[in-house]
């Protein structure tokens, strides 16, 4: 299990090949970003990506608590996966609120959320707010989640259309976090087959790069090593405006 330093780290773990990397960015004092991978009791692996809101201590409060405690898993039941990770995350919600609500330097803690416990062949996942899952599948990159923002709120309302998202202010405003007390995580679970690539990145990387910039590096004729160096420069090469954590797994 690596640590949240401004790396890169490389897993092999059940013949699957597995990279993290966080860099703090060029603008921030603190990196409130943090990643996870854990292999499991039953060779079953646990991923994640968190990134902790509010700025300072209560961000990064909130990212350091997701990770520890799925750290701390030992096992998730089979066949009982996502409700077992949607509980999980819905525990730390309110543990979080409740801190919150009683010490002064946790005001306003939250983070976002993406996890994946990766078991066999299937990808069972897990997000709130909008740090996102990727897979690429037949040469083809696909985002998995849905960011859980103001924006995405506004396209279903009809109030603004996909194409304005990119450049609209509420694109920004989070409707869900882990911590702000009610949160609704999604979960869902999809094959993960041999030469199949996953991707889990805080925003730090997709809302600083073009999606055309991001699906270039992915789908690229690269090794695992290079595409997650390339996706951290590109994110520093449009201005490194946030901190920048991603995972990526080769099937």
């Amino acid at each position: 299990m690596n640590e949240h330093i401004n790396n890169l780290q490389k897993f092999k773990i059940g013949g699957r090949k597995f990279i993290g990397i966080t860099h703090i960015g060029l603008t921030r004092k603190l990196n409130e970003d943090r990643y996870l991978i854990k292999g499991m009791q039953d060779n079953s692996v646990l991923i994640a990506v968190a990134d902790g809101l509010g700025g300072g201590v209560s961000g990064d409060y909130a990212a350091e608590k997701i990770r520890k405690d799925f750290a701390g898993l030992k096992q998730i039941t089979k066949n009982n996966e996502q409700p077992e990770l949607d509980q999980l995350v819905r525990n730390i919600d309110r543990t979080l609120y409740a801190e919150s609500q009683s010490l002064q330097d946790l005001e306003g803690t939250g983070s976002t959320f993406v996890g994946v416990l990766l078991r066999n062949a299937v990808a069972h996942w897990i997000h709130v707010g909008d740090s996102r899952l990727y897979v690429l599948q037949d040469e083809k990159l696909t985002q998995v989640t849905e960011d859980q923002t103001l924006a995405r709120f506004l396209v279903e309302q009809g109030e603004i259309t996909p194409d304005q998202v990119p450049a609209h202010y509420s694109r920004h405003v989070m409707d869900q976090c882990v911590g702000c007390g009610y949160s609704e995580p999604e979960t869902g679970n999809l094959k993960f087959h041999t030469g199949d690539l996953l991707v889990l990145s805080t925003d730090g990387l997709h809302k600083q790069i073009p999606e055309s910039t991001l699906n270039s590096i992915i789908t690229g004729p690269t090794d695992l090593e290079t595409k997650a160096n390339s996706l951290v420069k590109a994110a520093l090469d449009a201005g490194g405006n946030d901190n920048i954590t991603i995972v990526l797994v080769q099937g």
